[in-house]
């Protein structure tokens, strides 16, 4: 029998547990010795989980062999207790008795369930229930604050660790980037030693291109030469007749003609010179339309020779292109050398013309050749590749490269045995200026 004084005491134990299993302890050994039920359990309220969880529960009626059961069955008539009402003590099964417990502020901590029939000592049980609850209260608080605080101490841990961990690495990133730098470097000489080798090696390159075409193109300029030679020639053997006879006026009419020849022949030599100068990439102002009438000046001897002929389809305006008239040049005796090789039996047709849009001006070189088959198209620009008896297979490849140091680019289209065409494209400027 719980006298007054032992359940005071024991009432002291409750309140001064240190912790969530002491209370749950203290509260069953009294409901026990208050009560006497067959059973009695604590229901623990988990809010995390949105559930109860059991506390404990003491047996004074059941054998082990069915404690499993008892446990299992107490959660389950706890919950639906819950559910339906969890502010209302009662019997919610016959000998089952359900006590929800609730702090002053009104949270849910958790409930009694109590094996027995008919419910007594209702002054101590109620005091129990509020003593209970209070010890709950604050060992739930307890323990959530020990929860927060460990967690706060193993991620401050974790936290230093991980800072420990970046100061390494940052320590090997510095090192790293130590020997980047130096490597840069040494890679900057390198590739600065290895550009102005290729550069020299395509200059090199470039330069020979030029010598062959001047080469094909020797015939063509003593032809050239041959026409003014004779018109001088034959203007002099008037000029000294006229002389001798006194006929100033049709003398200096004379003179104007042979002027005009010497003039031919100088621009002449001077096209020539100028596309033998060394290599250089000058960023000027285009005349597409004169390169065009400068090309067709030292291709028409070859072109007549080989009965072929070369007409010109200027468009009457083109916007600003930059870049250097003597690699341009170049360029397009290539293509129309290239063309003229293409001929069956050295006859046909070429065209060159100029075109443009708001974002490039274009040239073509219209043959009707025999074209080229796809196998060999896919190949064209490959450096060494060449399907002639005698060249080094650079041309095209070489014009490629001016070409796209212009910022432009070379396509060609061709349909065997009809003919092929070369489109060299460069983009518009708003001004020039030397790269």
């Amino acid at each position: 029998m719980l006298t007054v004084n032992g359940f005071t005491q024991s009432l002291v134990n409750l309140i001064a547990a240190q912790d969530v299993e002491q209370v749950v302890d203290h509260t069953l050994a009294i409901l026990i010795d208050l009560l006497h039920p067959r059973w009695a359990g604590i229901l623990l309220w988990d809010s995390a989980l949105n559930r109860y969880i059991l506390g404990d529960v003491r047996m004074e009626a059941y054998s082990a062999s069915e404690a499993p059961a008892l446990r299992r069955e107490i959660l389950r008539q706890g919950e639906m207790a819950r559910q339906s009402d969890a502010r209302c003590a009662r019997f919610i099964s016959p000998g089952l008795f359900y006590q929800p417990v609730h702090t002053i502020a009104g949270q849910h901590v958790g409930a009694f369930c109590i094996g027995i029939d008919q419910m007594s000592a209702p002054e101590p049980y109620s005091l129990l229930v509020q003593c209970s609850t209070s010890a709950l209260d604050k060992a739930l608080r307890l323990q959530l604050a020990e929860s927060e605080h460990a967690e706060l101490h193993a991620e401050r841990e974790r936290l230093e660790r991980l800072l420990q961990a970046v100061e390494q690495q940052q320590q090997v990133i510095d090192r790293l980037l130590s020997a980047e730098r130096q490597f840069s470097a040494a890679l900057e000489a390198k590739v600065e030693e290895r550009t102005a080798e290729l550069q020299a090696a395509q200059a090199r390159l470039i330069q020979s291109e030029k010598l062959a075409v001047i080469g094909q193109l020797a015939s063509s300029l003593a032809h050239e030469l041959n026409n003014p030679l004779q018109a001088i020639q034959s203007g002099l053997g008037l000029l000294m007749s006229e002389v001798k006879q006194g006929n100033t006026p049709q003398a200096l009419i004379d003179l104007d003609i042979i002027q005009a020849e010497l003039e031919r022949i100088q621009a002449l030599f001077r096209q020539m010179l100028d596309f033998y100068r060394p290599v250089s990439h000058e960023c000027q102002p285009l005349d597409l339309n004169a390169i065009c009438d400068a090309v067709q000046v030292l291709m028409r001897k070859r072109l007549q020779d080989a009965h072929i002929n070369l007409q010109l389809d200027l468009s009457s305006s083109l916007p600003l292109t930059c870049g250097d008239s003597n690699q341009i040049k170049q360029v397009l005796l290539n293509l129309l050398l290239n063309a003229a090789e293409a001929m069956p039996a050295q006859r046909g047709n070429i065209t060159l013309s100029t075109a443009s849009d708001n974002r490039q001006v274009s040239i073509r070189v219209v043959d009707d050749g025999i074209g080229i088959a796809e196998e060999l198209r896919e190949r064209l620009f490959e450096p060494l590749f060449t399907t002639k008896t005698r060249g080094l297979g650079l041309g095209l490849p070489i014009s490629q490269e001016i070409i796209r140091r212009h910022g432009g680019e070379i396509q060609v289209e061709s349909d065997p045995g009809r003919g092929t065409v070369f489109t060299v494209s460069l983009p518009v400027r708003e001004q020039c200026h030397d790269a």
